[in-house]
């Protein structure tokens, strides 16, 4: 009788230990089958998935004509400058994109008026070239924000300098001030603006300043009682301007008369004479007023403005760049005639200097009668005609051929305290050589 075998339990003790059997295999398995039905599904069946794209910034402009044509403006915003956003479409198309690719914008639909207004954000895609089909942008957070709404103007105003902070050294000033720019546009609300009266660039020196400078100064805007204020949304087109200093030399020099119209010998220092102010303080420029002796006032012609017992106004003729302190433009100028006299005069002495070598010179007159001489009452009294000169200067006179009236100079050799006033002249013939 043959013996019963286990070859049975053998064949199943080895099934039972295959790896086909194990059941981690069995998980894997069924892992792998899964994302490979998850994979059809996405790419084949349902490809869709979202991504989030952060740092988005938010752009104000965008529609902006929808407040600006109510003359209307955003006053205040949020801090935030950027949002996350919410990309939905197709898997394998929305995962490349950017923030520079899509475009958050407050909806300004529901503004209507000034004031606080909560605007919805929207986003969309902005790059539709390289990401094409059905991609929809939510923002995530926030959804809304608060801006502020206001009537918005602009005001231009002059910009004034401040300079009390400003010292200059000792024999100078500070003679005018001038800022560039010189004028500043404002814009802001409008009820902001009514509350500013100037802008001012304010300037200080740690130095004693002797010549003009340029310096550079933050602009203040102040109200009328001249308080510095700071308005929450006004803006200036410049915050700075460029302020030039101009420092100006002071001296106090003396006045005097330039005296024209007296013979080539006179002595003008015979004359006393006297200013209603003898010195002036004046001011310019260091490198000018420093050469300045003295400052003349405007000629006197002694031959044509001369008369006993009068007085003179004269102009201050300041040179360029020159100022008065003192205000004054003219002087008075009197004359100490007390010991003066005059004297009539017919001249028959008459002559003709510089005559040019292609012209000869005939003079037809034989006298200059009603010569008025004056000078101290000693010389005056023995004067004689004979010391006296009708002279022609030919380089002073335009000579034509023919007869011409010619305008003479009455010069005295004998002394240099006499002088003639008024006009004389004389007819001569030119003749061509």
């Amino acid at each position: 009788m043959r013996k019963p075998t286990n070859a049975a339990p053998k064949a199943a003790a080895n099934r039972s230990n295959s790896p086909w059997n194990h059941p981690a295999f069995s998980l894997l398995l069924a892992l792998l089958c899964g994302f490979i039905a998850w994979t059809v599904v996405t790419v084949y069946i349902d490809p869709q998935g979202s991504i989030t794209v952060q740092n988005v910034p938010i752009n104000y402009a965008y529609s902006a004509s929808t407040y600006t044509a109510q003359g209307l403006d955003i006053v205040e915003k949020p801090d935030i400058e950027t949002v996350d956003v919410k990309v939905t479409g197709n898997s394998t198309i929305i995962g490349n994109i950017q923030n520079s690719d899509i475009m958050v914008y407050p909806s300004y639909a529901g503004v209507s008026g000034a004031g606080k207004v909560t605007l919805r954000l929207q986003a969309r895609l902005v790059n539709t070239t390289d990401f094409t089909g059905d991609i929809e942008c939510v923002v995530e957070d926030p959804k809304t924000i608060d801006v502020v709404f206001d009537e918005v103007s602009e005001k231009t105003l002059a910009v004034t300098v401040d300079a009390s902070g400003v010292s200059v050294a000792e024999g100078y000033m500070l003679n005018k001030t001038a800022a560039v720019p010189a004028e500043i546009t404002l814009r802001g609300p409008t009820s902001e603006l009514d509350q500013i009266s100037s802008v001012v660039a304010t300037v200080s020196s740690d130095t004693e300043l002797s010549d003009t400078t340029t310096v550079p100064a933050t602009l203040e805007l102040r109200d009328e009682n001249g308080d510095k204020i700071e308005p929450q949304y006004t803006t200036m087109d410049s915050e700075t301007a460029n302020v030039t200093l101009t420092v100006y030399q002071v001296r106090e020099l003396p006045l005097v008369v330039d005296f024209i119209g007296t013979p080539s010998n006179f002595d003008t220092s015979s004359l006393k004479y006297s200013l209603s102010q003898d010195t002036l303080r004046v001011a310019g420029p260091a490198r000018t007023i420093s050469t300045l002796e003295e400052l003349t006032v405007s000629d006197f012609d002694l031959a044509r403005e001369f008369e006993l017992g009068r007085d003179y106004q004269r102009l201050v003729e300041l040179p360029a760049g020159i100022v008065s302190l003192d205000g004054v433009t003219s002087v008075t100028l009197s004359f100490d005639t007390s010991d003066m006299e005059s004297t009539t005069l017919n001249i028959s002495n008459i002559k003709a200097i510089n005559v040019p070598s292609n012209y000869e010179l005939e003079i037809l007159s034989s006298v200059v009668t009603g010569v008025t001489l004056y000078g101290p009452a000693d010389e005056i009294e023995t004067i004689s005609a004979d010391s006296v000169v009708a002279q022609i200067d030919c380089q002073s006179v335009n000579l034509t051929v023919g007869q011409q009236t010619i305008p003479v100079t009455i010069q005295i050799p004998s002394s240099t305290r006499i002088f003639a006033t008024g006009s004389y002249t004389v007819q001569c013939e030119v003749v061509a050589k």
